[in-house]
């Protein structure tokens, strides 16, 4: 039988639609075998996974190092939230696990500069990291000032309070739990830290002078010393400090350094931390232990 014009036509659009898909369906399974190949090869190299884990690993071993880097605030002590100008003294004082967090955070300065500690009994001379540049600078511009001279750090952090009267602070009031400070001193001009050798040391006249340069001030300046060293300690509310020392500096960065050296707040005489923190507006009360 005769196929009629319009069956041939049927059976030519037909043939196509099988010809297309057939191709559609041969387009569609190489797709799928790519991929699959292609998932393949990633799931053979465990070092994508590695590499993944790593850079989360290395993620949180930066959080935490960000973690130990951060000034941990003492809740019994609202000043040691100021960073630089953190205020320890027997009204602002921290506890024991304070001071051992702190010392996580601080750097050796004999290792990292070279900077001998002249009493083997302290201990490694530990600082923060932003004090201790500035501390080698410092020193450095007095070798240069007094050519074969250098100043060692007779103390620097300390963890624990020393026994001594007068001028030594108990655990949790000491200048040098905040690892902003150090003792200095030139050996050539002696040993001892006493303040009655006080013209006879260029080195503690020079830092006196220059010291604001580099961040650091004279803590304990005679005029702030609340009475002689043979009275009881005072620290009052008018912000005396209580000691009397020449060879004692502590860093609180260029800016209020300067400012304290310079007296801004203190009729052009050198102030004390603890009246510089009152009339900046940080501390409301010296005597009690508060903060603005």
């Amino acid at each position: 039988m005769q196929k009629t014009p319009e069956q041939k036509r049927l059976k030519i659009i037909i043939g196509v639609l099988i010809l297309i898909l057939i191709f559609a369906v041969s387009v569609l399974g190489l797709i799928i075998v790519s991929d699959k190949k292609a998932h393949d090869e990633v799931s053979n190299r465990p070092e994508v996974e590695t590499a993944l884990f790593d850079e989360e690993a290395n993620s949180k071993e930066v959080r935490e190092e960000e973690k130990k880097s951060a000034v941990v605030i003492d809740n019994s002590n609202c000043a040691t939230g100021f960073g630089n100008l953190m205020l320890i003294n027997p009204n602002f004082k921290v506890t024991t696990s304070w001071i051992a967090n702190r010392k996580k955070q601080l750097i050796s300065v004999s290792k990292t500069y070279g900077i001998q500690e002249g009493n083997k009994n302290n201990g490694d001379n530990l600082m923060d990291a932003e004090a201790a540049k500035h501390l080698n600078d410092m020193l450095k511009a007095y070798e240069e000032y007094n050519p074969g001279h250098a100043m060692v750090t007779r103390s620097c952090f300390r963890k624990v309070g020393t026994k001594c009267g007068r001028l030594c602070a108990a655990t949790g009031t000491s200048d040098h739990h905040t690892g902003l400070t150090c003792d200095l001193i030139d050996p050539k001009y002696g040993t001892e830290l006493n303040a009655d050798y006080y013209n006879s040391h260029k080195e503690w006249q020079w830092l006196r002078e220059n010291s604001y340069k580099y961040g650091f001030i004279d803590r304990f300046p005679a005029a702030w010393a609340g009475g002689p060293m043979s009275e009881p300690i005072n620290v009052d509310e008018n912000g005396s400090t209580g000691l009397y020392e020449t060879w004692h500096f502590r860093y609180v960065g260029i800016e209020a350094a300067t400012e304290i050296a310079t007296g801004k707040y203190n009729d052009g005489k050198y102030d004390s931390l603890e009246h510089y923190l009152k009339q900046i507006g940080k501390v409301k009360d010296l005597k009690n232990g508060k903060c603005e």
